[in-house]
């Protein structure tokens, strides 16, 4: 009897471990979007504040919480001056911890979709996993949440910053 009552424990201890891991990124917040997708989103935005070519910002209180499917590069540099200070702001409007929030990023990583190049921010504790788990070619899933954007140089930069990634698992098939 006190055998089946420790496997009994053991099973609802490994359960409930389970669940609390699950429960740690809410990935299923997160909508299937193309990065083409959420670029194209910021057309009509680009279109009415592109005339008079000053600086200009724009924050959304709209995240669009986005699964994209990509291909790691492997290539990083450091985030922007420009691009740091939208985080930051933005942070302090959306986030209970500026300082906190903001220190997460430092780097932008390149992936492309299409052919297509996007350079995201990605989190410091999430970017250090690429080394071991990535290499270059790999199709990933990034969790993406959509900050606003930055005019510079008569050019839009849109933060859209990475929060988690999932490596694609590619399906076994059987060729007969």
């Amino acid at each position: 009897m006190e055998v089946l009552r420790a496997i009994w424990l053991v099973a609802i201890l490994a359960l409930s471990g389970i669940a609390v891991m699950s429960q740690s990124f809410p990935f299923q917040d997160f909508k299937p979007r193309t990065l083409s997708e959420l670029a194209g989103m910021e057309k009509d935005v680009e279109k009415d504040r592109d005339a008079d070519g000053k600086p200009g910002v724009v924050f959304h209180g709209d995240m669009m919480m986005t699964r994209a499917r990509v291909v790691y590069t492997g290539a990083s540099r450091p985030m922007s001056d420009a691009k740091k200070d939208l985080l930051s702001k933005w942070a302090e409007m959306f986030t209970e911890n500026k300082e906190a929030y903001s220190k997460l990023y430092e780097a932008d990583w390149l992936f492309t979709e299409n052919s297509i190049e996007y350079w995201l921010p990605v989190q410091k504790k999430v970017s250090g996993y690429f080394e071991k788990e990535l290499k270059k070619g790999d199709e990933v899933d990034l969790f993406i949440v959509r900050a606003g954007g930055i005019y510079v140089k008569h050019k839009w930069d849109w933060l859209l910053f990475v929060e988690e990634y999932q490596k694609v698992k590619k399906e076994n098939v059987l060729i007969k």
